[in-house]
């Protein structure tokens, strides 16, 4: 083999090493790529059972809350029906004020 057989030869190494490197990088990106996609659908998976799970979990505390409410409301309007009104008493006193100033 003379010089030039050794560096055609060398050259031929040479392009076949640059092509495994650019076939092992575009493996490499293909495989990245691909990880990031089902990386990508399993969270957007788990967010969404999430958030919905959530947003039950609200309503449901959302009802709690508006039952609980009215509930409380009631009990304060059943204690204001239970004190019993004394108009004619009320009336009397009203009056005793007012001829006091005079």
């Amino acid at each position: 083999m003379d010089e030039q057989d050794v560096l055609r030869h060398l050259l031929e190494v040479e392009a076949e090493a640059s092509a495994l490197v650019d076939n092992a990088q575009a493996e490499a990106d293909r495989r990245i790529t691909e990880g990031e996609k089902q990386n990508r659908l399993l969270y957007d998976e788990q967010y969404s059972r999430e958030t919905a799970r959530l947003e039950a979990q609200y309503g449901e505390k959302i009802v709690q809350v508006k039952e609980d409410y009215k509930k409380q409301l009631n009990s304060y309007r059943d204690s204001l029906d239970a004190i019993p009104v004394h108009t004619e008493a009320f009336i009397r006193l009203v009056e005793s004020f007012l001829k006091q100033d005079c």
